[in-house]
């Protein structure tokens, strides 16, 4: 895991080192995604393709016209900010799949309230295991500052492009990431 100063700086800084990390990424972007990803898209200078907003047929018809073995990344989010509608994460899984797809998955708005542990709709609905990537903020829900950019130990493993390649910087404040079990006031009470 990597944690950045908010949600937005981790969205894109992770998309905007993604694809220029991979020659020849191909970036499939939902077209209801945040700004945060849609920059980070443009950075990369990986060429995009903006499909229908949560149209997996959409998605699988532009991911057909690319060649099999380019690297592709489909970027869209678990619940849209503006709309508050849910995307059918295990359809995009699929599609991402069947193309070798990396898939990456913004939970800004669903961290912390959905999940038994509060990981967001992707662990509320069993389907975090076949995510690549998940994004997300320690705002909000979680009421702190930060954003932070996660994927399993295995990811490397499963896509190769990535291998060694996820050296982002780590720009939280020390704040947002105390690790104090008993919470900071521990500390405060002892000086």
């Amino acid at each position: 895991m990597l944690i950045f100063t908010s949600g937005w700086i981790s969205n894109l800084a992770a998309l905007g080192t993604l694809g220029r990390l991979m020659p020849g990424c191909a970036i499939f972007s939902d077209a209801l995604n945040h700004n945060s990803m849609i920059e980070g898209i443009r950075r990369s200078g990986a060429e995009r393709f903006i499909f229908r907003h949560n149209d997996v047929t959409h998605l699988d018809e532009l991911m057909s016209s690319v060649a099999p073995e380019r690297p592709k990344i489909v970027a869209f989010e678990s619940v849209y900010s503006m709309d508050g509608d849910i995307a059918p994460i295990a359809a995009i899984c699929d599609v991402a799949e069947k193309h070798g797809a990396i898939t990456y998955l913004d939970e800004v708005h669903a961290v912390g309230l959905y999940g038994v542990r509060g990981g967001g709709i992707a662990e509320r609905d069993g389907v975090s295991h076949r995510v690549t990537l998940i994004e997300a903020t320690l705002a909000k829900a979680f009421g702190v500052m930060g954003g932070y950019f996660a994927g399993p130990r295995t990811a490397d493993r499963h896509h190769p492009q990535l291998r060694g390649q996820l050296h982002l910087h780590n720009l939280a404040l020390p704040a947002s990431c105390c690790g104090c079990p008993r919470g900071c006031t521990a500390r405060q009470s002892s000086s």
